[in-house]
């Protein structure tokens, strides 16, 4: 018999090797680790306690792992923006039309958020172009 610590970690590494989702239940992921020998190196209860924590972290796991993938994926969108040099004018259509092909613009993947990053970085664009015209009238 393994020390309890080591079980433990036993039955997280083949939850993990086996593929369990964070987002499914106990009954549900049931048929892809019955049959695994680490199985029953628990019992029951502790079986079902380790699924449920280990579910629990997962889930935090994978919430962070989106999130710093969409900020990379926003700050590649960003790069994509500043360096395409865009006049004030310029459409989300022409733009998309454009730059469609280029992996940071299709590293943001709902175009609902392309459309909102592209609008964010135009209105800065209308601001400056308004602020540099004024400050031409004033030399004037």
């Amino acid at each position: 018999m393994l020390p309890l610590e080591e079980r433990i970690t036993h039955f997280r590494d083949m939850l993990l090797e086996r593929g369990v989702s964070a987002f499914s239940t106990w009954e549900k992921e049931l048929h892809k680790i019955v049959f695994d020998p680490r199985y029953l190196l628990l019992n029951s209860e502790e079986r079902k306690q380790i699924f449920e924590q280990f579910v629990k972290t997962r889930i935090r796991e994978e919430y962070k792992e989106k999130k710093n993938k969409l900020l990379l994926a926003k700050e590649e969108f960003k790069k994509l923006l500043e360096e395409s040099k865009l006049s004030p004018r310029t459409t989300f259509k022409e733009f998309a039309e454009k730059y469609g092909t280029d992996q940071r613009f299709r590293l943001v993947q709902k175009k609902k958020d392309q459309e909102h990053f592209f609008n964010q970085f135009i209105l800065i664009l209308k601001k400056r172009d308004k602020e540099n015209r004024i400050r031409l009238r004033k030399m004037r």
